[in-house]
């Protein structure tokens, strides 16, 4: 005789085996449904990370252009045909991968040293704005917001120079990376105007910031070049 259990438990089953008997056509459906969707999400997931390796190879490569071309004779026809092919090579993987990815902000950024090293300052300010703007929650937009800043200076526009120096302490803080260098820059241009006072506040943050140790700041050589201002100023 049966126990109850056992009775229960081939109700049930015979439940699940009438159920699957009158729905065998839709599961199977529902099963190669499912089939179909992992092996597409499989492909896409292999020619992302395929693209992804296949930009950072390109990087690499811009990278090892970059370094050939700043042993080369500038004047040389050597020079010039690296210029082309790695100025060629960038801008491709610019347009392909986008200022929003690191391989595309990084051959921007490549191309924007060049320019720089060329002292064609514009161009290489153009450059450094975009990366900026695009790449605003990473480390690049500090860093080439002071580049387009030292850029404009060598277009001796110190206005928009001194714009740029504040944004960076506006944007990442007096304790950001490049604060000290910011600030430093900011007081410095301010001197080179006759600005002393000015320039004095300036390097009195700087030093109050990065050369009191209970203050938070790590020492920094911009914080010690200001002192050296201000005792200048002292004297």
């Amino acid at each position: 005789m049966m126990d109850i259990d056992t009775t229960k438990n081939k109700k049930v089953e015979d439940k699940l085996n009438s159920f699957i008997g009158r729905n065998s056509k839709v599961i199977l459906t529902i099963g190669i449904v499912l089939v179909v969707i992992i092996v597409a999400l499989c492909i896409v997931l292999v020619t992302v990370q395929n693209r992804t390796n296949s930009r950072f190879d390109a990087m690499a490569s811009l990278e090892s252009q970059y370094n050939a071309l700043l042993q080369m004779d500038p004047e040389s026809s050597e020079y010039s045909d690296g210029l082309s092919t790695f100025q060629t090579s960038a801008n491709d993987l610019v347009s392909s991968a986008g200022l929003d990815t690191y391989p595309g902000a990084k051959a921007m950024y490549l191309l924007a040293d060049l320019a720089y090293a060329d002292q064609d300052y514009q161009t290489a300010a153009d450059y450094y704005a975009q990366i900026a703007q695009a790449q605003s929650d990473t480390y690049l937009a500090p860093l080439c917001l002071m580049n387009e800043a030292a850029c404009y200076e060598n277009l001796q526009d110190n206005e928009t120079a001194l714009e740029l120096y504040r944004s960076v302490l506006d944007t990442y803080g007096e304790t950001g990376a490049y604060a000290p260098k910011a600030m430093f820059s900011i007081g410095r241009i301010y001197d080179a105007q006759g600005e002393t006072a000015l320039a004095q506040a300036e390097f009195e943050t700087l030093t109050g910031l990065y050369l009191v140790p209970e203050n938070g700041g790590t020492p920094s050589e911009y914080a010690r070049m200001a002192e050296a201002y201000l005792i200048n100023y002292a004297d």
